[in-house]
């Protein structure tokens, strides 16, 4: 299965978008796709670059796309110049690849995974779209983004204030507060993080909040850091979990 780099002209951000795509050989007509989003100081080549993604996708029949997402947060900026990446992954590059690849495009053909910035990207497209989305699975998830400022990266804060400001849009707990109040959701959730990661308080407590409000989720301490190899021996359980939880190639 050959790894495609596949660029478009993107009408959301008004410039060329990019991503990889792995499709099965299998000679299904259609399959379900997983949609995996890089951290802050990743691209979308970084996946299969740093990790045997390519090698555990032979294990699962799903097209695997890794997006171009930036530094953006996953969050369409409203300020002038902001660049609208929630359109753009959730909407733009799901058409996109159900227009030019064998993917299923109904929702239980569709998942989403990621780590750290992208863990949180991943988790929040999935809670604000659970109609176009069936699972989700982060490593690392920076879920703590949205909902509390950091007064030591000034930057970060600077910037959560004028696009993710704490209780906003992008707040994960007021969106699962949201959900939890309107009956939940069938979304299938896991999320895992590593014993010696720097977010690992984060998601610990987003874990007890998950629970407090009785929104099913699988959540798993593992051995590791902030790191790809931990990352790496993770991902056959990811990709089995969203299988298990998607359509079935046919």
């Amino acid at each position: 299965m050959p790894i495609e780099t596949v660029t478009f002209e993107s009408e959301v951000l008004g410039r060329t978008a990019r991503m990889n795509v792995l499709v099965p050989d299998t000679g299904k007509s259609r399959y379900p796709t997983a949609y995996i989003h890089h951290g802050l100081s990743d691209t979308y080549e970084t996946f299969f670059a740093r990790t045997d993604l390519a090698a555990h996708a032979r294990d699962v029949e799903m097209i695997v796309v890794t997006p171009d997402g930036g530094t953006g947060w996953y969050c369409n900026d409203p300020r002038e110049g902001g660049l609208a990446w929630e359109d753009h992954i959730a909407t733009e590059v799901v058409q996109h690849v159900e227009s030019a690849f064998p993917a299923m495009d109904t929702r239980r053909g569709r998942a989403l995974a990621g780590f750290s910035m992208g863990g949180y990207g991943a988790m929040m497209l999935a809670l604000k779209h659970p109609n176009r989305f069936a699972a989700v699975c982060t490593h690392a998830g920076s879920f703590a983004f949205g909902h509390e400022l950091r007064p030591d990266r000034p930057e970060r804060s600077a910037f959560m204030q004028a696009v993710a400001p704490p209780g906003g849009e992008y707040d994960l707990y007021a969106i699962t507060e949201e959900l939890a109040a309107s009956g939940g959701t069938a979304m299938a959730i896991r999320f895992d993080v590593g014993v010696d990661d720097h977010l690992l308080e984060h998601n610990r407590t987003f874990h007890a909040h998950l629970e407090r409000l009785g929104i099913a989720h699988d959540y798993e301490e593992v051995p590791g850091g902030h790191e790809w190899s931990t990352v790496n021996r993770q991902l056959p359980t990811t990709l089995s979990f969203l299988a298990a939880h998607l359509a079935e190639a046919r």
